[in-house]
């Protein structure tokens, strides 16, 4: 069937606890993408850049650190990977050209994701996105058991292996290649400053540093870091969706025994990373590549803790109002994600109110709290009038290369 003959999935076929763990993904992710947008960069691991390391800016890094950090881009993507099958799956029984839509879907998600890291935000994920879901979409059919054993080991073996290879490499660093990256810890080295006049000027003064993060973020974390950890977590997404472990479908003992085994491991190894951090005292090379991948392991298990916890309510069928309100934040996500960058780069960059380095770590939660009840009231309104949130539209009229319609029939 040819691609202009084919149609999207119907409103009524949505599975609402993807809805709703998606939306608190969306929001959850603002919680740390908020410190990129509004700190140099590397205060994003590091509290020690802007001496945040007692008081509320103490308190406010280390509860996001063990809740957050990871946590919630883990499960955007375990997500991801569910949502690779039920796309491919429908199209299948619907007897729609598969793979021409995979293609289609994902090769606009990679145009969306590049011009959002070009042009607005380094810390891009779509382009990630776009890769490893063609790349998973080649395996979709393997069996539940297959998928979780090489998706976990895809997400830690090879990722650390190559992290503990490049701190090994370490030793072999030219001085001057060894002090850049002590630099790029404090605030009033050159390299620092550079990145502060940047942001804090211009959006033509910013796009020299975006291209440059944007490229070495592609091009070296990607292949070397991102896309075995995004491979990884959207086959053990696909694996959960098969399991029904996604759709709130096992027992209440099920997501209460594996939500406490998984906070029994997730959170004392985020612990040990703190730890180390501490004990290398927040050295930027040992924290960057030994010492932050016990979050990275750790914030997998801390994110089955959420994705357990909400499934818990979803079935359980508390919390009516926020169950709703999270659903259509969740359904609108790529609206809400891009959204995101548009309210945050106007707010702390140049171009816009100039509030880059500005505010205090716990100061921005103020702003995130902000944004969530603005993006929360915005979905339930837009989803009220329309069928999908407009950057969902746009994306799939482009998928199906045919304006869908978008206006809702009461």
């Amino acid at each position: 069937m040819d691609i202009q003959l084919s149609k999207p999935v119907a409103l009524n076929e949505r599975i609402v606890s993807l809805d709703v763990l998606r939306g608190v993904a969306v929001l959850g992710i603002l919680l740390m993408n908020i410190v990129s947008f509004s700190m140099v960069t590397a205060a994003y691991d590091l509290p020690t850049v802007y001496n945040d390391m007692a008081g509320p800016d103490w308190w406010t890094w280390l509860v996001l650190h063990y809740i957050a950090d990871t946590k919630f881009m883990s499960i955007f993507s375990i997500l991801f990977g569910a949502g690779v099958c039920i796309f491919m799956d429908r199209a299948t029984l619907k007897g729609h050209s598969v793979w021409k839509l995979q293609t289609s879907r994902m090769g606009w998600l990679f145009v969306i994701g590049m011009l959002h890291a070009y042009l607005l935000w380094f810390g891009d994920i779509l382009v990630s996105y776009a890769i490893s879901g063609m790349l998973i979409a080649t395996i979709r059919n393997w069996k539940p058991a297959a998928l979780f054993v090489l998706g976990f080991a895809l997400m830690f073996v090879i990722p650390i292996v190559l992290m503990l290879f490049i701190y090994w490499t370490m030793q072999f660093w030219s001085e001057k290649e060894v002090l850049a990256m002590q630099q790029s810890v404090i605030l009033d080295s050159p390299e620092v400053q550079l990145e502060i006049a940047a942001y804090t000027g211009s959006w033509l003064d910013q796009l020299p540093h975006r291209v440059s993060l944007a490229f070495m973020l592609q091009f070296i974390v990607l292949p070397m870091y991102l896309l075995w950890h995004c491979v990884g977590l959207m086959m053990v997404g696909m694996a959960a969706y098969k399991l029904n472990i996604l759709s709130a479908k096992k027992s209440v003992r099920f997501y209460v025994v594996t939500m406490s085994l998984s906070a029994l491991v997730g959170f004392p190894l985020i612990a040990i990373g703190v730890w180390q951090k501490q004990l290398h005292d927040w050295d930027p090379a040992t924290s960057r590549f030994l010492d932050s991948s016990w979050n990275s392991v750790g914030g997998v298990f801390v994110a089955f803790v959420w994705i357990c916890l909400i499934m818990l309510v979803c079935k359980l069928g508390i919390l009516t109002f926020a169950r709703k309100a999270f659903a259509a934040t969740g359904q609108m996500a790529l609206t809400n994600y891009l959204g995101q960058t548009i309210l945050c780069t106007f707010i702390f960059y140049g171009h816009g109110l100039g509030w880059f380095g500005q505010l205090e770590r716990v100061e921005l939660l103020y702003v995130v709290v902000a944004i969530w009840v603005f993006q929360i009231i915005f979905s339930l309104f837009w989803l009220s009038k329309f069928r999908f949130g407009p950057f969902e539209w746009l994306w799939r009229s482009a998928t199906y290369l045919k304006w869908q319609p978008i206006v809702r029939k009461n």
